[in-house]
């Protein structure tokens, strides 16, 4: 569709050969006849700039009668191609600027857009367009013009999206062989251009802009009726919410010609329930029934609808949902109860329903999800915490059940040297070790105690000596004790204090050691 607006007529063809033609010829003299046949093409192409105009305006003409028409259907399109009228203006009217500020300043303030004075000047194109950056400017602006109006033109359409590119291009130029100067786009339109061919020029972007318009408006236009597809199968189509409720909950579900023409509704009747009343603004039929028994319900009936040539014809349709006792799964990922101070993974879960139609809140604590999982985080101990599952219904949140959950400490570690809690041990194997660990025996959860203290004491000559560490580790003063062990000496560990995850000091119990 909108590829066919991008093939240029022959005076479109002719206008831009001669252009490229006397573009050339300025690099080699800029005679009177030069400069008059600029002229000329600068009248041609105001010319072509109004029959774009027109054109477009009955593009536009047609564009509202189908958005008075059918204001639903069109809108969309509609104001797409009214932003296109209002940047198109907008860049437009900027181009028309930048002539007229090239000419005042040759002319001065009394110039005549139609009898420019200094159509030789060649230094004050450069002057406004690339010292006084313009050109810069207008780059820009044509390349934002270029990007808003590709946006509206689908990337299949291959041959339109090539001709709005080529016909707005803004690239650097490329060098025709190496040594030649770096030029920028501005720079190679408008240094040492003639006055007149720097107008022209501007003339041309002009033209350029109202091309790209007609085109864009017409494939927007155009898109309208690409929209409205033709179908050569129709069937009955059942939609309901949800094919899975609990019992004492209503069921829904819409019956519905699949592309219908919402100027005619279809004629739903279902089986022993006679013809159907409700239907929404899409032609389509609402059937409820009460879910008064548990187990799979199956029901149907017949569409009746009208071809354009009047004649009525028959579909079947059926369909089947599953009426359920409430139910709800809520089972904690670690243990069967919550401990305060760590966060108790739970999943959530509840038959017919997805994850995001689920939502569960507790007392005594958070309950924070965390993807399709939630994390507990109670706060008292020995107080219950009370898990609540509500699901959603039709963008409802209904209650399904209430869990209750005991509350505990996290329970003590046991402390350990070289992963003995006391007995026998070498003397060596003692010698070898850095300090007292604190291990959590049997317990789920992946929890770190830190050791923060403890007292190290034996018996040396008849007397009880006692060395304190404040960290995991023992300290110069313990080792030398542990070298000075004999066989059968008893060495006690005390006094051993130990920090959890929840902040909470624990006071563990004292290890003993007999040396073998």
């Amino acid at each position: 569709m909108g590829a066919s607006n991008c093939k240029e007529t022959p005076r479109q063809r002719m206008i831009g050969m001669m252009y490229l033609f006397l573009t050339a010829m300025l690099a080699i003299n800029v005679s009177n006849e030069v400069l008059d046949a600029f002229t000329t093409i600068d009248n041609g192409l105001s010319k072509t700039i109004s029959t774009f105009e027109e054109k477009t305006a009955v593009t536009y003409g047609e564009f509202k009668t189908a958005y008075e028409a059918n204001e639903n259907k069109v809108k969309e399109s509609w104001e797409y191609a009214q932003n296109i009228r209002i940047q198109s203006d907008s860049l437009f009217n900027y181009i028309q600027m930048l002539k007229e500020k090239i000419v005042e300043k040759a002319d001065g303030p009394e110039y005549d857009m139609k009898n420019i004075k200094s159509r030789d000047n060649i230094d004050i194109p450069g002057e406004v367009m690339i010292v006084g950056r313009h050109g810069k400017d207008l780059r820009q602006a044509i390349s934002n013009y270029r990007e808003l109006v590709l946006n509206h033109v689908d990337e299949n359409d291959e041959r339109l999206r090539h001709a709005i590119q080529e016909t707005l291009d803004t690239s650097k130029p490329e060098k025709s062989k190496k040594g030649d100067p770096n030029y920028s786009w501005e720079s190679k339109l408008f240094n040492h251009t003639p006055l007149v061919g720097a107008v022209t020029l501007l003339s041309k972007m002009q033209s350029d802009i109202r091309n790209t318009e007609s085109d864009i408006v017409n494939y927007l236009f155009n898109q309208i009726e690409a929209e409205s597809f033709s179908f050569n199968k129709l069937k009955a189509e059942v939609f309901a919410p949800s094919s899975y409720i609990l019992k004492g909950e209503t069921y829904k579900a819409q019956v519905f010609l699949a592309a219908v023409d919402t100027t005619q509704y279809p004629t739903v009747v279902v089986d022993r329930r006679g013809a159907l009343t409700e239907y929404d603004n899409d032609g389509r039929a609402t059937y409820t029934a009460k879910a008064d028994k548990v187990g799979p319900v199956k029901w149907g009936g017949i569409l009746t609808y009208t071809t354009p040539s009047g004649i009525e014809k028959e579909l079947e349709f059926s369909s089947e949902y599953i009426v359920a006792e409430p139910n709800v799964v809520v089972s904690p990922t670690k243990m069967n109860v919550f401990y305060v101070g760590v966060d108790n993974p739970v999943s959530i879960s509840a038959p017919g329903f997805s994850s995001d139609k689920i939502r569960a809140t507790m007392t005594n604590g958070k309950l924070i999800q965390r993807g399709d999982d939630y994390i507990a985080k109670p706060q008292v101990v020995g107080r219950e915490a009370k898990v609540k599952v509500e699901a959603n219904f039709d963008g409802e949140w209904r209650p399904l059940r209430t869990v209750d959950f005991r509350i505990k400490p996290i329970p003590d570690p046991v402390a350990k040297i070289a992963d003995k809690s006391g007995g026998k041990i070498k003397k060596n194997l003692l010698m070898a070790q850095q300090g007292v660990d604190a291990v959590m025996d049997n317990f789920d959860f992946d929890l770190e105690f830190k050791i923060t203290g403890f007292t190290v004491s034996t018996i040396q000559k008849g007397f009880t000596v006692d060395e304190v560490s404040r960290t995991d580790t023992f300290t110069p003063e313990q080792i030398k004790m542990f070298r000075n062990l004999r066989r059968n000496n008893k060495v006690y560990i005390e006094d051993i204090r130990a920090v959890g995850p929840d902040g909470v000091t624990r006071n563990l119990p004292a290890i003993v050691f007999r040396i073998e």
